[in-house]
């Protein structure tokens, strides 16, 4: 991956838009990015990070409220775009921050484009090679993260190779190893505890086998001589039960026998109440169903009479009252005053009332336009000593700048004699000799004093037109409701010698409105009269209305109750007849005897059933008697307490029987059940014991004190210390060597992959850690690029085309600052550039292609320049 535009808009400390154009500064070779402390050089390592994989290079700006730049207008985008190389392939990403968070777009070669920052994450990891982790490890490594590589400890760069180097799978299998042996031990476990619920040793499981096996054999022999005896009992119970359901019917036909032959007696004893009963129902339907009709037509029929009699009576006294009623009532209302006159006297009063309201509120108005008018003349006041000051101080301008015109003009003719040169032309009058040339006045007014002048007066001139307008307007409003003023109080006061001032007008006022109180009281009271008569005439009225109705309604209903009355009559002696002549046809001597007779439907309907049982009862005892009879004939009552005795005794050992074969059942059931789980059990477990045996050993030697994980990394990190070396020494005059530590001072701690470094001084080994500040940043330069060489040699053929160092130089000395430039120039070759930031002097002497920045009070600015 090699940049070749970046362009940076709002963001860190660029307020506005720069761009970073990569080709001016080659294809190859070393370039420094240098300025200010503070001015925004590694905020160009972080939009590069941020392009690519939507975070800055270091760990301190991960926030993206951080990334935008606080010199920013508010309404100016905050983005970053990266045009880049892979090989020959360009490509141009481009990742805008927003509120709710990011935008990115990739443009592909061959003009697709695709969007979405998993989409684009995904197809920048295929195309760059590496996430955003080794980036900042390999490619970009960032201020902060410089000396992380080489400070660390086996467990810290055990995590950063595999970061780089993509080991965890390594440590995935191992992991893998550990959960078989864990589900091993569980499943191997769990078989043992099926040993121990049956307190069976495994080691010596084919012993207690063969002592179960003899006891199901014992068992089951038991259990045939058991299952036989119970079949004979079973035969023996069974011809009892016969005996005894032939017995016990036998018995029961002689209980029978004796029982209904009793019944019998007992129902031949009611044959007297049974015949009673007979001529009881016979009368009683006569009663009710010819009789009785005739009663309830008759008693309904005198009823309905009575009712119609009692109407009519009250039919009578109520047309009498509505008579009288209807009488007074017309007394009444020919007592009453006449209604008219009265109505006319308010109809004037209304009219007088209405128009000293209409006065009173005409003359309220004229109150309210003296208040406006006061106002306004007010205002106007106050407006025209406004203008007064304005034309002051207009006047004063005016005068200012005519005094600067006239000194203005006189100062151009010394301007123009000042560039007079003898014998050359005037521009004024053209003659080449100039005896006398005007001098510059001491007051000398320049054009720009002037045209300061003429704007002020301009302006004032302005604001007195504005004022005058606005008095003017005022003044033709006051004159106008003054006007109107005087017209509407010419309509209440005619004398055109009475002048419209505030106490006339008040002194009016006041007259109006005591008439009008005046009326209004007069208008209550007489409206309280003329209400009070016509509620009595319309009282009247609908008196002697209501009453003539009620009187001819009274006199429809007794004409009507008259006829149905009479009909009614009629129709009770008809009922009556016919009542009297049904008793006398159906044998009642009288009704006395009829009411004693007469029953209810239910009551007739139970005497009826009554009979029927009786009857039936009858016939069904002399059918059981008869046919039990028969079937006892020539036969002897058995001796059924025997054969129940003797079923009891057939009983009691089958149960006996019955709960020896369960419990022999049991037993072998549960050592059937033992011996087949733990059978199956052993086949299991030597299965389990044989496969967890050897995946235990395997899985040891995978999570051991060196892992598959930590082995694997050992050899990478063998051929990083060897690239390294190859810069260290060229830096460190063949003074330092990197040596990976085979041993770890402490045992209970990972080891592996820990750095010690050969001083070739000394002939000794000592610890990274006692390197100095600038040999230090050589040690962490060289693992930095040997990291680099490895990992484009190993991982999936990645190129890194280009490598971004920030700061560390300055720990160096000149002749080491020296080896470190040619060391990097070596590496960048003819295809590989390597920025680095630094605000060293000397790099900016040694390294002839530059990035400046430049901090501003208003946002840095970037500036590219080749020496």
């Amino acid at each position: 991956m090699k940049p070749t535009k970046l362009t940076i808009s709002a963001f860190g400390s660029y307020a506005d838009v720069q761009t970073i154009d990569f080709a001016k500064l080659g294809d190859s070779g070393l370039y420094l990015i240098t300025g200010e402390t503070g001015s925004g050089k590694t905020t160009i390592f972080d939009a590069i990070s941020f392009a690519l994989f939507g975070k800055a290079s270091g760990t301190g700006r991960a926030n993206y409220s951080m990334l935008r730049s606080d010199f920013a207008p508010e309404k100016s985008r905050t983005y970053v775009e990266l045009e880049f190389l892979s090989g020959d392939r360009k490509y141009n990403i481009k990742r805008t921050i927003k509120n709710t968070g990011q935008d990115v777009v990739l443009d592909l070669p061959g003009g697709v484009s695709i969007s979405g920052d998993r989409n684009v994450k995904m197809k920048i990891a295929e195309t760059v090679g590496l996430d955003r982790d080794q980036f900042a490890q390999i490619v970009m490594i960032a201020q902060n993260d410089f000396l992380r590589f080489l400070q660390s400890d086996t467990s810290e760069r055990l995590k950063i190779l595999r970061t780089i180097f993509d080991t965890g799978t390594l440590r995935q299998f191992q992991e893998y190893l550990k959960e078989l042996v864990r589900r091993g031990s569980e499943k191997r476990a769990l078989i043992l505890h099926d040993f121990a619920r049956y307190e069976v040793d495994v080691y010596k499981r084919d012993e207690q086998f063969a002592r179960w096996e003899a006891q199901i054999k014992s068992d089951t022999e038991i259990l045939s001589e058991i299952n036989k005896q119970i079949r004979e009992h079973d035969k023996i119970k069974q011809d009892l039960a016969a005996k005894s359901a032939v017995a016990e019917e036998l018995c029961k036909k002689f209980s029978d026998l004796a029982l209904f032959r009793r019944e019998q007696q007992e129902h031949n004893a009611k044959t007297a109440a049974y015949e009673n009963g007979k001529i009881r129902a016979e009368r009683g339907t006569v009663a009710l169903h010819k009789v009785k009709p005739l009663d309830d037509e008759a008693k309904k029929s005198a009823a309905n009479h009575a009712s119609a009699y009692d109407g009519l009576t009250s039919a009578k006294v109520r047309a009498a009252a509505d008579k009288k009623e209807l009488d007074e009532a017309v007394k009444a209302a020919d007592a009453l005053p006449p209604l008219c006159a009265a109505q006319d006297a308010f109809a004037v009063l209304l009219k007088k009332w209405e128009a000293a309201i209409e006065k009173l509120k005409n003359l309220k108005k004229l109150q309210n336009d003296f208040s406006v008018i006061k106002t306004k003349q007010a205002e106007l006041i106050k407006e025209q000593e406004k203008l007064n000051i304005i034309n002051d101080t207009f006047n004063k301008a005016d005068e200012r700048y005519r005094r600067f015109q006239e000194a203005f003009i006189r100062s151009q003719s010394g301007i123009i004699a000042d560039g007079l040169i003898s014998g050359e032309p005037c521009p004024v009058c053209g003659s080449t000799e100039h005896p006398a040339p005007a001098g510059l006045p001491k007051d000398s007014v320049t054009e720009t004093m002037l045209k300061e002048a003429r704007l002020s007066k301009e302006k004032i001139q302005s604001d007195r037109e504005t004022k005058s307008s606005v008095c003017g307007i005022l003044k033709a409003e006051t004159d106008t409701l003054i006007k109107r003023l005087y017209s509407d109080f010419s309509i209440h006061i005619p004398d055109t010698e009475t002048e419209p001032t505030e106490s006339v007008l008040s002194e009016l006022l006041l007259q109006t409105k005591n008439e009008t109180e005046k009326l209004t009281t007069q208008k209550e009271t007489e409206k309280a009269a003329l209400d009070a008569v016509s509620t009595m005439y319309d009282t009247a009225v609908k008196r002697k209305t209501d009453a003539a109705s009620a009187v001819q309604s009274a006199q429809t209903l007794v004409n009507e109750r008259e006829k149905n009355e009479q009909m009614l009559l009629k129709l009770r002696n008809e009922t009556q007849t016919a009542y009297k002549t049904a008793l006398k046809e159906n044998g009642f001597s009288d009704e006395a005897e009829y009411k004693t007779m007469l029953v209810t439907e239910s009551e007739l309907s139970n005497l009826r059933q009554h009979i029927l049982n009786y009857e039936k009862h009858r016939e069904q005892l002399t059918r059981d008697i008869t046919r039990l009879a028969s079937e006892i004939s020539g036969k002897k009552q058995p001796d059924i307490e025997k054969l129940r005795s003797e079923t009891n005794k057939t009983k009691s050992k089958l149960e006996e029987l019955n709960e020896k074969r369960d419990e022999i059942n049991k037993r072998l059931g549960k050592t059937r059940d033992a011996l087949k789980e733990l059978q199956r059990a052993a086949v299991e477990f030597e299965k389990v014991e044989k496969a967890h045996s050897a995946v235990r050993q395997l899985s040891d030697a995978a999570n051991g004190r060196l892992d598959f994980e930590t082995y694997a990394q050992m050899a990478y990190f063998e051929r990083v210390l060897n690239a390294a070396n190859l810069r260290l020494k060229v830096m460190s005059q063949n003074r330092y060597t990197l040596l990976r530590k085979t041993e770890s001072y402490d045992g209970r701690r990972r080891s592996g992959l820990e750095i010690e470094v050969l001083d070739a001084y000394t002939g000794r080994s000592r610890s990274s850690g006692s390197l100095s500040g600038g040999e230090s940043f050589m040690a962490s330069l060289s693992l930095a690029l040997g990291l680099s060489d490895v990992v484009q040699q190993s991982v999936g053929g990645i190129r890194l085309d280009a490598m971004f160092i920030d700061e560390g130089f300055g720990t160096l000395d000149a002749g080491v600052l020296d080896l470190a430039v040619r060391t990097l120039s070596e590496m960048a070759g003819t295809n590989r550039i390597i920025g680095i930031i630094s605000h060293v002097a000397e790099l900016s002497e040694r390294i002839d292609k530059q990035i400046r920045v430049e901090k501003t009070p208003f946002g840095s600015r970037i500036r590219i320049t080749i020496i």
